[in-house]
């Protein structure tokens, strides 16, 4: 069957989010998102702009009081109507800020939940060759703290960038209604206004960049520090490693710091104040012709001083913008970054019955350097393929192939004589399983990770397991037993105790594909043929890729691969390479003094 080119993907799994979002710059993903809970969007900032109309009114009620001060029209009946107009006015306006306020903290936190969401499934699903490239600390910091700052750029970000935007319009239409001529200083201002926000914006938004970029640099060094805590403290590097990620904290300083002195020289306050001064000559030189009244005149000042509000806060608000902004933009290079390989989800789902054939394959993980080359073989169902050669040969790189953590970049591969591209992802990988050297365990407990993801395993087989891979015993001498949470990655079991969890848990998936790498390099001879026997009963049926220097493993396989700088130098039986293959005889022999010095 011909493979068929596939176009790149952004990745190989679809997360559980159900949800489309439009990725073509970051402001447009975050209002994806910020639309996603329009209703609630909409209620927060319809009560701000209300809540500010209550607000705007308050002045010209003020102004009302004032003429009658002027006028000497003294009506207490209307002072105190119009007295309680402005606490109706006040009490109304603090009301609807507090729903605002409420309805806008759902949005902000979704955001961030569904963010995270989309995040998380996608890096699941990037192929190997992108994470590969990747510093998990980086991938931390973008995942948790940059993911937090998209919470605090809607709330109070882009909430307090709204209410300044309404506190502008709004004092305009209630000044224009007093009188016309009153706008001259205000639009004066305004220009003066949005020509130093954006210098202002453009001088922040580099600088919030390298912040974040510090951040996440910090986060790497601390990962990668911890991660190898016992490499530091067994070689003397704690001086070292300190050095480096101080390195990192004085670059964050130093940008903190000038996002600081940015924020110092933000002149727009200093041009209100000008702006005040301007206006209240303007509004008496009006008042003393006659234009406008004493009590416009004080509406109109009081108006001017709501300006203060969108001067003031536009410091803070605009850096949780360019913060966010700087955010989304290094979320979505994540999210957007192409996956070589896709899931395939309407691809083929059958049971494997028949066979795993490799045809003329090449790959490298750099494609100038190709660490397999023109690779062919076949294996049928019920057969083992041992596969043998010196460290870096590509046998495990094989069955990386296998498993379609990468594709080959010339030939094919086919299960049951169908394109590997051609399966269902999902399908394919949920038949097989794999056992490596460097098992990987979760911090959970040791049922968790012998299950791994299957749900309603009764512990009954989960023992069963366990026991065929000679892990009961061990097991049971815990403290919880079966429900004992092991540390990070396994770290407080030993090596053979990891390598016969991860035997239970293959044993328990009841593979049509097994893989073994080297899984019986940290367990003694007994045991090993302890386990070797409880493995070939279970593998009756099953296609078995071996990779070992155990001599009794390699003779037990149907088929063995001689591998040598990724290209296959001898192929058969035991038997047969013994007489015709000179390098499987001479790497014989050297597994041979191997083995025996282990056992």
């Amino acid at each position: 069957m011909v493979a068929v080119n596939r176009p790149i993907m952004q990745s190989e799994f679809s997360g559980s989010y159900n949800y489309k979002t439009n990725k073509k710059s970051p402001m447009r993903w975050v209002l994806s998102h910020v639309l996603r809970n329009s209703h609630y969007f909409l209620l927060a900032i319809s009560l701000q702009i209300i809540a500010s109309t209550f607000q705007a009114s308050i002045p010209d009620v003020i102004g009302n009081v004032a003429d009658i001060f002027i006028n000497g029209l003294m009506n207490e009946g209307k002072l105190a109507k119009l007295s309680l107009t402005i606490l109706w006015y006040g009490l109304a306006a603090g009301g609807l800020m507090l729903l605002r306020g409420a309805f806008i903290e759902v949005v902000s936190q979704r955001i961030e939940r569904d963010a995270r969401d989309e995040l998380y499934s996608s890096l699941l699903g990037k192929s190997l060759t992108f994470h590969d490239q990747q510093q998990i600390g980086d991938l931390m910091s973008r995942a948790a703290a940059d993911v937090r700052q998209l919470n605090l750029m809607v709330n109070p970000g882009f909430l307090l960038v709204f209410a300044a935007a309404v506190n502008i319009v709004l004092p305009v239409i209630f000044i224009a209604r007093i009188n016309i001529q009153l706008l001259l200083v205000p639009f004066l201002y305004l220009i003066v206004f949005f020509y130093e926000l954006k210098r202002y914006v453009d001088r922040l938004t580099p600088v919030s960049f390298q912040m974040r970029m510090e951040m996440a640099k910090m986060s790497s060094v601390l990962n990668e520090t911890l991660t190898g805590i016992q490499l530091v403290r067994g070689s003397a590097q704690e001086h070292i490693e300190k050095m480096k990620f101080l390195k990192h904290v004085k670059n964050y300083e130093d940008f903190a710091i000038e996002s600081g002195r940015i924020q110092a020289r933000y002149r727009p306050i200093l041009w209100l104040g000008l702006a005040t001064a301007l206006g209240l000559f303007h509004s008496l030189f009006l008042v003393l012709n006659g234009t406008i009244s004493g009590g416009q005149m004080v509406s109109f000042i009081l108006l001017m001083q709501m300006f203060r509000f969108p001067t003031f806060i536009n410091i803070f608000a605009l850096l949780f913008f360019t913060l966010g902004r700087a955010s989304a933009e290094r979320i979505l290079n994540l999210i957007t970054a192409e996956s070589l390989i896709d899931e395939n989800r309407d691809g083929y789902k059958g049971i494997v019955t028949k066979n795993v054939r490799y045809e003329n394959v090449t790959f490298g993980y750099n494609e100038n350097l190709p660490v397999l080359q023109d690779i062919s073989f076949e294996v049928k169902m019920g057969e083992t393929v041992a596969l043998v050669g010196m460290t870096g040969s590509g046998k495990t790189t094989i069955t990386k192939l296998l498993a379609r953590l990468y594709d080959p970049q010339k030939g094919s591969i086919y299960v049951d004589d169908i394109d590997l591209r051609e399966w269902s992802l999902e399908s394919l990988r949920s038949q097989m399983a794999v056992v490596e050297q460097d098992i990987f365990l979760f911090s959970r407990s040791i049922k968790d990770n012998i299950t791994l993801g299957m749900t309603d395993i009764p512990l009954e087989k989960v023992i069963d397991a366990a026991k065929l891979a000679q892990a009961h015993e061990f097991i049971m001498a815990l403290p919880d037993k079966y429900d004992t949470v092991i540390g990070e990655r396994g770290i407080t079991l030993s090596g053979g105790q990891r390598q016969r969890i991860a035997i239970a848990r293959a044993i328990l998936r009841n593979p049509r594909i097994l893989i073994l790498d080297d899984a019986s390099s940290a367990i003694d001879s007994k045991t090993e043929d302890e386990i070797q026997t409880a493995i070939n009963n279970v593998l009756t049926g099953r296609i078995s890729f071996l990779i070992t220097h155990r001599i009794a493993q390699i003779r037990k396989a149907d088929l063995i691969i001689l591998l040598d700088k990724g290209r296959i130098i001898g192929k058969g039986s035991h038997e047969e390479l013994i007489l015709t293959n000179s390098k499987y005889r001479m790497l014989f022999s050297t597994f041979d003094e191997f083995d025996q010095k282990i056992n």
